[in-house]
């Protein structure tokens, strides 16, 4: 009785190493880094079962990033990088030149821009960054990522997309009043949507803001050719409510990153219905 115990004692233990070599020869989940909020919480949305980290912080501006040692670790540590490129995060550069599989969103930046024929004013030779806000490029920033990482394509994702296309270009059509943007984030999306955009309060957000140009800016407002004023949570605003003294312009809040979208919860789809309502806020306020 006692051979047949220590049989079945040897038998099972040696069940148990199958199983355990059979788990461990499973190739893992790939695991992400992704230099910033909103394409991190894309790349989540369409893989769910992706790890997904960020470099910065969900509210923080890519404008005034600064790169801490804890960064760097995190890079080096990283199976798989995703950024956009070095005219864009320069900061980057020779941390990720170093690394096995980094992937350069950057080439999408023209392509986009010759899409959407860009004409509203962005400097020529600057290419910007919000790729993320294009629904355009978006199916090109995930095939790029797919490729890069081995994955699957993300079927149900793409046919989300479509549909939400279809529904988000129903709301805002003939919605052609102007509006005001505190950043010039948004000229994917207003090409996309032919929106109307009348200015820009801070045409680069790292430089200040020109006296002349704030004289433009306030001008058009007291015209009345702006239903609103565009702010974000990631930029002192103070000098908003001297542009809105006399005026009855509203201002309504928008976040270009939607930094208040948690990556893990893999909601793009509601970041872009937030977009889409606040847009039709502003452009049915009068």
């Amino acid at each position: 009785m006692q051979g047949f115990t220590a049989w079945i004692m040897a038998l099972a233990l040696m069940v148990m190493a199958i199983n355990t070599q059979a788990q461990s020869s499973k190739p893992d989940t790939p695991s992400v880094l992704v230099s910033i909020h909103p394409i991190a919480m894309l790349i989540k949305s369409a893989w769910p079962d992706l790890h997904v980290t960020t470099l910065m912080k969900p509210n923080q501006s890519p404008h005034d990033f600064a790169l801490k040692p804890s960064h760097r670790r995190l890079v080096a540590q990283s199976q798989h990088v995703i950024w956009l490129g070095d005219e864009m995060e320069p900061y980057l550069t020779k941390l990720v030149a170093g690394h096995t599989s980094a992937l350069d969103l950057s080439g999408l930046f023209e392509l986009a821009e010759e899409a959407n024929d860009h004409h509203d004013g962005h400097n020529h030779g600057e290419h910007d960054p919000h790729i993320w806000l294009n629904p355009n490029a978006i199916s090109s920033i995930l095939n790029m990522v797919q490729q890069q990482l081995s994955l699957q394509e993300p079927n149900a994702f793409l046919q989300q997309l479509a549909q939400w296309q279809l529904k988000a270009k129903t709301q805002l059509e003939g919605l052609d009043a102007g509006f005001i943007s505190f950043h010039d984030a948004f000229h994917y999306w207003i090409n996309y949507f032919a929106l109307n955009q009348v200015a820009a309060l801070a045409l680069n957000p790292e430089q200040p803001i020109g006296t002349r140009h704030l004289v433009k800016v306030r001008q058009i407002l007291s015209d009345g050719k702006a239903t609103c004023l565009f702010i974000e949570p990631q930029f002192k605003a103070s000098i908003v409510k001297k542009l809105q003294q006399g005026t009855n312009v509203p201002v309504v809040d928008i976040d270009p990153i939607g930094s208040q979208f948690n990556v893990n919860d893999g909601k793009f789809f509601a970041f872009y219905d937030y977009l889409l309502m606040q847009f039709q806020t502003c452009l049915k306020a009068k």
